[in-house]
């Protein structure tokens, strides 16, 4: 196993700051599921990229049948169909790469590497504004941009200790 490489804290401590560690394993958890649930929906949307976009459609409007919704809602969710058809595949890979970027900067910080901070952190920002080269920029929320601040922003606390 690689070693870490932590620089030693007020008390003259090298082993891994708790933070780090907690902070770590949340995110070793959300990148192992959502890297699955990207891949999964990866492939999902290279079988919707085969099927005509009228069907696809259809589909959509069957399964929201059973959902009362106002005419905009429906329309909305028919132009997301039609998005998601086009543009399903590239946008399934930006949240790919932005994810595995992401396993990868928290691999390092858990090294106490400044590095992975550096590779985390631009996965981030590049992660949260890249999807919207395809996503309507009203999808973008406000939850999503204050978590990864805040996540990022713990990391960055530590980044002294790192090497």
């Amino acid at each position: 196993m690689a070693e870490t490489k932590f620089l030693a804290d007020a008390t003259g401590s090298t082993k891994r700051p708790d933070l780090v560690s907690v902070v770590g394993i949340f995110t070793f958890i959300n990148t192992g599921l959502f890297g699955l649930l990207y891949l999964f929906a990866l492939f999902g949307m290279m079988a919707v990229s085969k099927m005509p976009v009228d069907e696809f459609v259809q589909l959509i409007r069957d399964a929201m049948s059973s959902y009362p919704l106002p005419s905009e809602q429906t329309d909305a969710m028919e132009q997301m169909a039609v998005l998601f058809h086009a543009s399903g595949v590239p946008l399934m890979l930006i949240y790919v790469v932005r994810t595995v970027a992401r396993l990868v900067g928290a691999v390092g910080m858990w090294r106490g590497r400044k590095m992975g901070f550096y590779i985390y952190a631009a996965a981030q920002l590049v992660g949260l504004f890249a999807p919207h080269v395809i996503l309507p920029w009203s999808m973008l929320g406000v939850f999503g941009p204050l978590m990864t601040v805040g996540i990022t922003a713990l990391y960055g606390s530590q980044l002294k200790r790192m090497s």
